[in-house]
C-alpha cells in the first residue's frame, strides 16, 4: 500500500505540491458556496439599486444578470448543436485508413 502512494506521490511535481490544497473536496464546495451566495447578493442589490438606463426595458432588475445567462446558453448550446456538425468527426474516424498497423 505504502509503494502505491509513493508512485503517486513521485508523479506530483514539486513546485505543484503547495497548491494540492486547492483540490481537497471542501475548497471545491465553500467555493460553490462562496459564489452561490455572492450571486443571490448581487441578484437582490439589483432589486435596490436605481439606475439610469438610456434604454427602459433595460430598468428591469436582473436584466443583465438573465441577459448574460441567456447568451451563455446560446453560445454553449451554438457550439454543441450548429457547431458540432461542421466540425464533428464520426467516432472511428481515425481508425484503419492509415495502412500502418
Amino acid at each position: 500500500m505504502s509503494q502505491k502512494s509513493s508512485k503517486k506521490d513521485d508523479l506530483i511535481h514539486p513546485l505543484a505540491r503547495p497548491f494540492l490544497w486547492l483540490e481537497s473536496n471542501w475548497f471545491t464546495s465553500s467555493l460553490v458556496w462562496v459564489f452561490g451566495l455572492l450571486a443571490i447578493g448581487l441578484g437582490a442589490i439589483d432589486f435596490f439599486h436605481h439606475r439610469h438606463e438610456y434604454l427602459e426595458f433595460a430598468q428591469t432588475p436582473g436584466f443583465y444578470a438573465l441577459t448574460g445567462f441567456g447568451s451563455f446558453v446560446l453560445a454553449v448550446m451554438g457550439g454543441w448543436f450548429i457547431i458540432r456538425r461542421f466540425l464533428g468527426r464520426e467516432e472511428n474516424y481515425w481508425d484503419g485508413e492509415a495502412g500502418d498497423e
